[in-house]
C-alpha cells in the first residue's frame, strides 16, 4: 500500500478519454497522424554509405522519433508536463541530427557525444555552426528560422519548473492525480505541431533534394538507395507540413545546388529498370520476411495488401509465392 495519487488506474482512464476526445475531433486526430508520417519520412532524408553505415550518425534523428511517440503516449495518458519535456528531448535530438551531420562528416565527429564521453553542445553553439552553412543562410535571410527555435525556448520552463503553469498542476485547479485536461492536450498539440514543422524544414535545408518529385523506382525498382530522395506522396506530405512558401524556398536552393543537380542529372541518364529485374528484387525481399516469419505467415501478412493490388500487380504476386513456395519448404520454412 502506497500513500501515492498518482496511479496505473488513473492513466487508464484518462487514456480511454483522450481516445474518446480524438474520435470526437477528427481534425486532431488527422493533423497528429500526418504529422506523424512527416516527421518518420525524415528518416529517409539522411543518406546512409558505405563510409556511414552504423556509425552512429543517424542516431539523433532515430532517437528523437523514438521520443516523440514516448511524448505521445504520456499525452495520451494525463502526463501533459512530462509530455512536454520528452518533446522538447526529441526537439534537442532533432537539432543535433542536422547539427552532427552538417558537413556529411557526423560518422566521425559524433562519436564522443555518442559514447556519452562529451556534453550536448547548447542551444547558442549548435545555431551557431547551423547559420554558417550556405543552405540556411539563404533560408534564414528570408524566412528568419532563428527566432522560431527561439520561440521554443518555454520547453526549458517544464524542465525545471519555472511555477504553477509549467508544473503537473499546468497551471489549472485540479485534483491531485492525473486528469483528462482539454487544455494540457491541445498545448501539446500545439507544441508538437510545431516542432515537427521546424525540425522538417531544417532537415530539408540540409538535404534539398528530398523536394525534388520524382520516381526514383523507374530507375531503381524497390532497391533504392540511401541518397536522401524520398517517393512523391512523402514531398506531397512535406509540402503540406511546413508550407507553400518555405517549400519553395527549399526548391530554390535545391535547384542552385550544384551537389544536388549532378545527382539528379545521373539518376535521369539511367535506363529505367526491367520489371523482371523489379521481381527478383522483390523476391529476394520476400525472402527475408519469411526468413524470419516462415512462408505461411508471411503469407497471411500479404494478404491485406494482396486485396489492394491491381489485376497486374496480383498476378505477379501470385508468381512470386508458386516460387518461393517450393524454396521454403525446401530450407524448413
Amino acid at each position: 500500500m502506497r500513500p501515492f495519487t498518482f496511479t496505473f488506474d488513473a492513466s487508464l482512464e484518462v487514456y480511454e478519454q483522450s481516445k474518446q476526445y480524438l474520435e470526437e475531433h477528427l481534425e486532431i486526430a488527422s493533423k497528429l497522424s500526418e504529422l506523424a508520417w512527416t516527421y518518420q519520412s525524415l528518416g529517409k532524408v539522411i543518406p546512409m554509405t558505405t563510409e556511414n553505415m552504423f556509425s552512429g550518425h543517424f542516431f539523433p534523428w532515430h532517437d528523437s522519433w523514438e521520443e516523440i511517440q514516448v511524448s505521445y503516449n504520456l499525452c495520451l495518458l494525463g502526463f501533459y508536463k512530462q509530455a512536454m519535456i520528452s518533446l522538447r528531448s526529441s526537439f534537442e535530438l532533432g537539432l543535433l541530427s542536422v547539427y552532427w551531420n552538417l558537413k556529411d562528416d557526423g560518422h566521425e565527429v559524433i562519436q564522443n557525444w555518442l559514447q556519452s564521453r562529451k556534453n550536448t553542445p547548447p542551444f547558442r553553439d549548435i545555431w551557431r555552426k547551423i547559420e554558417q552553412h550556405p543552405n540556411f543562410t539563404i533560408y534564414q535571410n528570408k524566412h528568419n528560422i532563428k527566432q522560431r527555435l527561439l520561440d521554443l525556448g518555454y520547453f526549458h520552463d517544464y524542465v525545471h519548473a519555472k511555477g504553477k503553469k509549467f508544473s503537473t498542476t499546468i497551471g489549472i485547479l485540479k485534483s491531485n492525480k492525473q486528469t483528462f485536461e482539454q487544455r494540457g492536450f491541445n498545448k501539446w498539440v500545439d507544441a508538437y505541431e510545431e516542432i515537427i514543422k521546424i525540425l522538417s524544414i531544417l532537415h530539408l535545408i540540409k538535404y534539398p533534394v528530398s523536394v525534388i518529385r520524382f520516381d526514383y523506382s523507374a530507375k531503381f525498382g524497390i532497391d533504392i538507395p540511401g541518397f536522401g530522395g524520398l517517393d512523391e506522396l512523402e514531398v506531397d506530405r512535406l509540402e503540406k507540413t511546413i508550407g507553400e512558401d518555405a517549400f519553395e524556398s527549399i526548391q530554390l536552393i535545391a535547384d542552385s545546388d550544384s551537389t544536388v543537380q549532378d545527382l539528379i542529372i545521373w539518376i535521369k541518364s539511367l535506363p529505367n529498370i526491367s520489371e523482371e529485374k523489379v521481381q527478383n528484387q522483390m523476391i529476394e525481399n520476400d525472402k527475408s520476411f519469411i526468413l524470419g516469419m516462415g512462408f505461411d505467415n508471411w503469407v497471411n501478412m500479404m494478404k491485406p495488401n494482396v486485396d489492394q493490388f491491381s489485376e497486374h500487380e496480383r498476378e505477379l504476386y501470385e508468381q512470386r509465392v508458386e516460387h518461393l513456395r517450393p524454396w521454403a519448404k525446401e530450407n524448413g520454412y
